[in-house]
């Protein structure tokens, strides 16, 4: 008689619906911090795409000016992402680009999910820009 009043008892049943609750809210806290550091790496890609385009455009190049300002980019973000250009080249020694040819520039980036334990889920960032060489090589 005692034990099945012992199993009818419902006392304590709030605690384990509250423990649920804050697990629950918890990780959604978490998932909504990587989701908005996920936007702010993605605008920060952007941004260093724009930069790199300009000053490859501008210069006819994609070394040169180029590796110096990714250098500085790299130093202002704190984010070393990888970068793969697209173009047909004049000299492709040189790295030089005619004037009005256009040059594609993506970049990557390797985030992970973090705040879910051990598991880190991969995810790639990239950003692609394009514009028009403004110099002209002879």
């Amino acid at each position: 008689m005692r034990k099945i009043r012992i199993l009818l008892n419902k006392r304590g049943e709030g605690y384990i619906d509250v423990v649920v609750s804050v697990l629950v809210s918890m990780m959604l806290l978490v998932l909504s911090i990587n989701v908005f550091s996920f936007l702010t790496i993605k605008q920060d890609l952007d941004y260093f795409a724009k930069e790199m385009i300009f000053v490859a455009t501008s210069s006819g190049s994609t070394i040169g000016d180029v590796d110096i300002r990714y250098n500085e980019l790299v130093e202002e973000i704190g984010i070393t992402p990888s970068v793969d250009w697209n173009t047909t080249y004049h000299d492709s020694s040189l790295k030089t680009v005619q004037l009005g040819e256009t040059i594609k520039l993506t970049i990557g980036y390797n985030a992970y999910l973090q705040g879910f334990g051990t598991a880190k889920i991969p995810i790639t960032l990239l950003a692609k820009h394009s514009g028009l060489s403004q110099r002209y090589w002879k």
